[in-house]
């Protein structure tokens, strides 16, 4: 038990962050954020999301643990779990995503819905691992979802609509690129190969695959298969030859994937978009399609988001009907923008009105007068309460505040 003159530290929660106003730092630091950039990221997806149609919704920071741990892979649903029990024993979790959220909340009120939905929240998460550039113990994550739709057309919408939100953003084509793959794909091409009970340890080396080099891939596919077998799948991974032929006729077998492939470029040819079998998504609920997109900058070269299909999961709250999205997080695309410099000039946004008033004019003419004139007017204020100071130092500390202009209310 600390005493009562006890010292805290000042700073945040490892891997978390405060967001501060803009106009009240001095100077940046990389560990000061600014909330306009965050506010404005945000403004942008919502912006396209809902011209693309979709609706707005919130869930609980606190969800029921055991769903995470069975059906969203071996490091979320473990060690990087903010788990604990409540004062009824119950083992909960802080969320560390919004997918199984969403199904939870669709189920709950399945019958009382009009299918399909076009659903988006932006909410925070928490995940226990290392902070580390791109990546921090609490973010913000932006889940889009349609909930109700087959694969399809729709599948082929989702991916565009990913491009849609770069393209809102101010990305150029060279900054960014969308790999996509398919759950079904790789299972058949897992069974064509007899290789069922090796799946687990390949499904982990793709998913690795490119932090790994060639050498290091081989040799952990050593591990589990034969040469001629590793040989396959390296030349599989790097679309060579016969066993790259083969992986692209099953994945035609699979007529939402065939649209993709056969229209994604024509949509946007100049953009970096292509079909991978490197792709996996280690979340365990995946079902179809799976897409992850990565920025190009060499100074950042790295996954920024990913998302897919997800027909199963409603079936865990005992419902069934198929869902497809995907879930950029706010940490990894602040890197993004800033490492290309999207950010627009955030600053002065709002007009903002100085007023140096005496003591006596306070309530006769401040708020009755000057403060409703100003509000009319769509401007704001700050007001200098300090009485006893020379008026320069007064509209000189007012502007470092960030006040544009400067009104002197006199008690005649």
């Amino acid at each position: 038990m600390s005493n009562k003159n006890s010292v805290f530290s000042s700073q945040p929660y490892k891997g978390t962050r405060d967001f501060y106003p803009q106009e009240s730092i001095i100077s940046w630091s990389d560990r000061i954020y600014d909330k306009s950039k965050q506010k404005y990221y945000f403004e942008v997806l919502e912006k396209v999301l809902r011209q693309n149609g979709f609706c707005e919704y919130s869930s609980s920071l606190i969800e029921e643990a055991e769903i995470f741990v069975a059906k969203s892979g071996e490091d979320l649903g473990g060690g990087q779990l903010y788990r604990f029990e409540d004062k009824g024993d119950r083992l909960i979790a802080l969320r560390p995503e919004l997918t199984v959220s969403v199904a939870r909340m669709v189920a709950n009120q399945f019958q009382n819905l009009r299918f399909p939905l076009r659903w988006f929240t932006s909410d925070n998460c928490f995940r226990y691992e290392r902070p580390q550039k791109g990546r921090l113990r609490e973010f913000w994550q932006t889940e889009v979802n349609i909930i109700g739709a087959k694969a399809g057309g729709v599948d082929l919408e989702i991916m565009a609509l990913a491009v849609e939100l770069f393209q809102g953003l101010g990305a150029e084509p060279k900054m960014f690129k969308i790999l996509y793959n398919h759950r079904g794909v790789l299972e058949k091409w897992i069974e064509k190969n007899n290789w069922q009970n090796q799946k687990t340890e390949i499904f982990k080396i793709l998913d690795n695959w490119f932090k790994l080099d060639e050498n290091q891939r081989l040799l952990e596919l050593s591990k589990t298969l034969s040469k001629v077998e590793s040989d396959k799948v390296v030349a599989t991974a790097n679309k060579q030859g016969l066993a790259w032929q083969e992986y692209q006729n099953i994945a035609f077998e699979f007529p939402e994937l065939k649209l993709i492939i056969e229209n994604l470029n024509r949509i946007y040819p100049e953009f970096n978009l292509e079909f991978s079998p490197a792709i996996i998504r280690g979340q365990a609920y995946y079902t179809g399609l799976i897409f992850e997109a990565f920025d190009t900058n060499p100074t950042n070269n790295r996954s920024l988001f990913g998302g897919g299909r997800f027909d199963d999961l409603l079936g865990l709250y005992n419902q069934n009907t198929p869902a497809i999205g995907f879930a950029p997080g706010d940490v990894s695309m602040h890197e993004f923008l800033e490492g290309w410099n999207l950010y627009p000039d955030l600053s002065g946004k709002v007009h903002k009105v100085g007023i140096v008033v005496e003591h006596e004019s306070l309530i006769s003419k401040v708020f009755s007068q000057v403060i409703p004139t100003l509000k009319v007017q769509n401007k704001s204020w700050d007001i200098d309460y300090t009485y006893d100071r020379a008026q320069n130092k007064r509209i000189e500390s007012l502007k470092k505040r960030g006040c544009q202009e400067i009104i002197i209310v006199s008690n005649n």
